[in-house]
């Protein structure tokens, strides 16, 4: 996802709104409740279940029925802090089945909640990577809780990628090159959100690697052997059991197919290894469907078919001059008993992860 500027959440404390928080769901020891996943899964419509898979940036209508499995903030969208904690709550009621609502912080300026007081000296993930394991855990725990009292419930981070030069490395969004050290503090970081009642989704996988390329903005190709894509993608494992899922990225692996990751079915089949959700990275940049040479509603369309749980845009669903992705996606299911049954099984990976967090309770 692009990066945006840092948010304006000086005013949190001092206006009250970050009063302590419930007390944190039991992710990750929960295991879902399957009966209540079910239960809730066979009282959706066709469009509740597409809903289901879209994470994206909050709808224009305040008014309307929040029908998406989760709610992106990005840009402004954070800027003020009682607002955004009251369309959190409004969204939160007004949505048939509780959402995700999701924010990137990695650290360092890849960081939405970077004025608020606990916040300000988060480091990048590159200088994390001198810190000890215990510190960096710290850091993830200070960040759940600060995202908790705002009301977000997921962190699109920490970044797992094994970086030891190119894109990701002169960022500072990756926190080594030797895959043991990313290993150890991505998974601190992680341990650290969950503490805190905050799931991880891990990116970007199944790695940047070296890279130079921006993958937000140029058509990155890694052409790199199956057996490194594999090696890659195994820092990843290591926190499986702290993560909610990962997010695929844009690249093209060119000995897995022509396709970047997110349409890639046997990537993300690689992603579901690790019991979690697979993520796209952005589908509304305009420069994947160039760089492939196809249609913004074909990407969609390919994203679903490639087995991808969460579809992931950074424009609101009901956005006059954006795609109709609840009439694409319903659109291409229809009554095709293969694609219900992919739907289903995209939707269940989505229900168990809110059981889990504690989402469904009551229900």
């Amino acid at each position: 996802m692009p990066a945006v500027p840092a948010l304006l959440l000086t005013l949190f404390l001092a206006t009250g709104a970050g009063a302590t928080p419930p007390r944190p769901p039991a992710f990750p020891e929960r295991a879902p409740d399957e009966a209540r996943v079910e239960r809730v899964l066979g009282s959706l419509s066709l469009r509740d279940k597409v809903g289901q898979l879209l994470l994206a940036y909050p709808q224009v209508g305040k008014d309307t029925p929040v029908e998406v499995g989760g709610v992106l903030f990005v840009g402004g969208t954070l800027r003020k802090p009682d607002s955004a904690r009251e369309r959190i709550r409004s969204s939160r009621e007004r949505a048939r089945v509780p959402p995700f609502f999701a924010v990137d912080i990695e650290g360092g300026g890849f960081n939405r909640l970077s004025r608020h007081a606990s916040l300000k000296e988060l480091p990048l993930a590159r200088d994390m990577a001198s810190l000890e394991d215990a510190q960096v855990e710290d850091w993830g725990r200070r960040v759940g809780e600060v995202m908790r009292q705002v009301g977000l419930n997921m962190n699109l981070a920490p970044v797992f990628d094994v970086a030891p030069s190119g894109h990701m490395f002169r960022n500072g969004r990756a926190f080594s090159g030797e895959p043991e050290v990313v290993q150890r503090k991505a998974t601190a970081f992680a341990r650290g959100l969950a503490r805190a009642g905050v799931v991880s989704i891990g990116k970007h996988f199944p790695g940047y690697g070296d890279l130079d390329a921006d993958s937000d903005h140029v058509h990155a190709l890694a052409d790199w052997s199956q057996e490194r894509v594999r090696r890659e993608a195994s820092a990843f494992r290591a926190a499986d059991r702290f993560l909610g899922g990962v997010m695929l990225s844009n690249i093209v692996y060119t000995a897995f197919g022509p396709a970047p990751a997110i349409l890639e079915p046997s990537l993300v089949a690689l992603a579901h290894e690790g019991g979690g959700l697979s993520v796209t990275d952005d589908v509304a940049i305009q420069a994947l469907a160039a760089h492939l040479g196809t249609t913004r509603e074909e990407v969609v369309r390919r994203a679903f078919l490639a087995g991808n749980d969460l579809i992931l845009t950074t424009e609101p669903p009901d956005w006059s001059g954006g795609l109709d992705y609840f009439g694409i996606l319903t659109e291409l299911v229809g009554t095709d008993e293969e694609r219900l049954g992919r739907l289903d099984a995209a939707v269940r990976r989505v229900l168990r992860l809110k059981d889990r967090m504690g989402l469904l309770d009551g229900r």
